[in-house]
């Protein structure tokens, strides 16, 4: 099969949170920002992920099969797009167990970047031009 690659700009939402997951990706260069919306609705960051770095996987590992972030490009991005029915396939080679595994990690995951998303109720994340992030008031 041939290589998908898509491109996206500064700001451009890849994969909103809630959606359908059908695709996971693969960074070829540029970088994103996982975030989660805390329970007032703020976007807080929660990953920053650069070249080679996967994501947009959790879906295929449990019952949800929603996307449980957002993930958002801090720059020009360019990756290679992995589509749902070759994943698949390539999953359902592996062994009953190690799925179950993968589920369980997906799962648990799932949870604490909920809970560590309802922590920041007053505070938030914001990065700084430097790339580092910091905690301020969310006013």
């Amino acid at each position: 099969m041939d290589k998908v690659i898509q491109h996206f700009s500064k700001g451009e939402v890849v994969i909103p949170e809630g959606g359908q997951g059908d695709r996971v990706y693969r960074i070829l260069s540029g970088e994103v920002l996982i975030c989660k919306k805390n329970p007032q609705g703020k976007m807080i960051p929660i990953a920053k992920l650069s070249v080679g770095e996967i994501f947009g996987e959790m879906y295929l590992f449990d019952t949800e099969g929603s996307r449980s972030a957002s993930v958002i490009a801090t720059n020009d991005l360019k990756v290679e797009v992995f589509f749902e029915e070759e994943i698949k396939a390539e999953i359902s080679a592996v062994a009953p167990e190690l799925r179950q595994m993968l589920g369980s990690f997906s799962s648990r995951l799932r949870s604490t970047t909920g809970s560590f998303a309802g922590l920041f109720k007053e505070k938030m994340i914001v990065e700084l031009p430097d790339g580092t992030m910091r905690v301020t008031d969310n006013r």
